[in-house]
């Protein structure tokens, strides 16, 4: 994993997550640690909306003009919503490696999430728009092991929302009326990795159970509250 996201409490190892390590991905990770700290001042000098759409559609602008301000060359691609060969459940954002030798199919996907007072928070987590449970299903991104989310906090708190988050996975572990899917893991928890100006970085790690394997997910939760 990423020297600068190296887990610290309760957070698994890079053996417990069973995954090859993947260079193109860590530098797609690092890029955006290095550049989501940007995203809150830029989002509010542009905002024309508080849809999640468009939201997400500023953050791709937001990184490829980040991409375009590095004197290094940068061969990925943000892009929105990304189509699947085998899926017509498309996530938010995928990130695409720039080459004619490699079919434009996202290396790392990455689902997003309104957390507000008029959303329906809980969908970050469960329910047939859940994010978390689309990537437990292989609903999206089931030829990937390790994606992410981005929870675009428009009220409260990020920490109150970790806490809501977590209480909603909990809450399933502990009575969860559908078999078919598995949240009793404690690993299912998200657990805080770092901290960035306005941005909280999270991890989690989940069992896809008719995949039988399991999927990490990277969590950024934005701060974009007005601060006026």
């Amino acid at each position: 994993m990423l020297r600068d996201s190296s887990p610290i409490s309760q957070t698994p190892s890079a053996n417990d997550l069973s995954i090859d390590m993947n260079y193109e991905v860590n530098l797609i990770l690092s890029f955006i640690d290095k550049n989501i700290s940007g995203f809150p001042g830029y989002y509010q000098s542009i905002k024309d909306s508080k849809k999640e759409n468009r939201i997400s559609d500023n953050l791709v602008h937001h990184f490829e003009l980040c991409k375009n301000e590095l004197e290094s060359y940068f061969p990925f691609r943000f892009g929105k919503n990304p189509t699947q060969p085998e899926s017509d459940k498309e996530t938010d954002i995928g990130v695409f490696v720039m080459s004619r030798t490699q079919k434009p199919i996202p290396i790392i996907e990455f689902e997003a999430k309104r957390l507000s007072e008029s959303s329906n928070n809980n969908e970050y987590v469960c329910g047939i728009r859940g994010g978390i449970e689309r990537f437990k299903r292989g609903h999206h991104s089931s030829h990937l092991k390790v994606c992410g989310m981005f929870g675009y906090v428009q009220s409260r708190t990020s920490p109150e929302w970790i806490v809501k988050i977590n209480t909603w996975i909990s809450n399933l572990s502990a009575n969860n009326p559908d078999s078919t899917i598995d949240w009793s893991d404690k690993k299912e928890l998200l657990y805080k990795i770092e901290s960035f100006p306005s941005v909280v970085k999270l991890s989690s790690l989940h069992q896809r159970t008719t995949q039988k394997d399991r999927i990490v997910l990277w969590h950024y939760l934005i701060d974009l509250v007005s601060k006026n």
